[in-house]
């Protein structure tokens, strides 16, 4: 019985291990790389390129994408690779139009780009990759990423076992190490800091406060509506959370959405970016917005000028025409 329940439980191990088998060519799939990254346990590595067009991608795909780069990456990777092609006959319009905003959404600057993840899809690592001459020197590369790695990973289990005011330091700690154009898919983290310690021990709450409304404002803004993206930031700008830096920056963004409506007179939006001074005076970016008011009034003025000089002409044409 005893060698029978061995023998079953040797088979089970090949039958499933068999069913993870290493990769021979890219996922071309970022939903279905993850998707393998978090049943595998096993890191995300995502190559974007130009196949067609970028020469440092031709050349990584004559030099180090070859047999030797899938042996090895796939020991420790799910490998991904998002091809910003140009010729639109290399592949579906719809698939094109995917890779490029995936490309703007992960902050893509320039080809070959790799961006690690870890199997939570935490990135460690985004950058420019175009320096690797072989499979061995691409992996040997990435180990520069490994310290960082190894900080996310140790913060995310610090959190896990984390309470209370703890725990939103914690949060606090990782979130400043992630890639920051991730950061709003960390808007759970992100709320949870201010309900973790609403005593404030942790001098945090008032940044996650602000932090918060942001994630509203982006909402409002990507549907078109500034007003209210605006009142958002005016809302807690006189809040006693906020300090005098944090106050500011919550009234100069209150006065900025609604001056991108160009339906609130700049007279209130003046006085708001007043208060922004007054919140903090001493503080770099209060100069920066007395020069912005200064810029406001001067092109009130000058439009001011414009249309009085525009009036003139009208009154002198028509005198002119009823002298005719």
């Amino acid at each position: 019985m005893k060698k029978r329940i061995v023998c079953l439980a040797v088979a089970l191990v090949v039958l499933f291990g068999s069913c993870a088998k290493a990769q021979t060519t890219w996922i071309t799939s970022l939903e279905e790389a993850s998707d393998e990254a978090r049943k595998q346990k096993k890191d995300l590595l995502v190559m974007f390129t130009g196949s067609d067009w970028n020469e440092d991608s031709k050349t990584m795909a004559e030099t180090v994408f070859n047999a030797d780069f899938f042996k090895e990456g796939t020991k420790d990777y799910i490998l991904c690779n998002i091809d910003i092609v140009q010729n639109e006959e290399l592949m579906d319009a719809e698939t094109i139009e995917k890779n490029y905003q995936l490309a703007t959404s992960f902050g893509v600057q320039a080809l070959p780009w790799i961006i690690l993840k870890t199997p939570d899809g935490d990135i460690y690592a985004s950058s420019h990759f175009a320096s690797a001459t072989s499979a061995a020197n691409f992996f040997e590369q990435t180990e520069a990423f490994t310290e960082k790695r190894d900080t996310i990973l140790a913060l995310k289990k610090n959190i896990a076992g984390a309470k209370g005011p703890e725990k939103a330091q914690f949060i606090d700690e990782f979130l400043d190490v992630i890639d920051a154009s991730q950061r709003t898919n960390y808007g759970d983290f992100i709320r949870e800091v201010v309900t973790l310690d609403p005593e404030n021990t942790t001098g945090l709450k008032g940044k996650y406060i602000l932090q918060t409304v942001y994630l509203e404002a982006i909402g409002l803004y990507e549907a078109g509506d500034m007003i209210a993206a605006g009142n958002k930031f005016l809302e807690i700008a006189p809040s006693a959370d906020l300090d005098g830096a944090l106050s500011q920056e919550a009234w100069y963004m209150g006065a900025y959405m609604h001056a991108l409506s160009g339906t609130t007179g700049d007279d209130q939006v003046i006085e708001w970016l007043n208060n922004a001074i007054q919140a903090d005076p001493e503080n770099e970016g209060a100069e920066q917005i007395r020069m912005t008011i200064t810029q406001i009034k001067a092109s009130d003025e000058a439009t001011a000028s414009d249309e009085a000089t525009a009036s003139d002409e009208a009154t002198a044409s028509d005198e002119a025409t009823a002298t005719e």
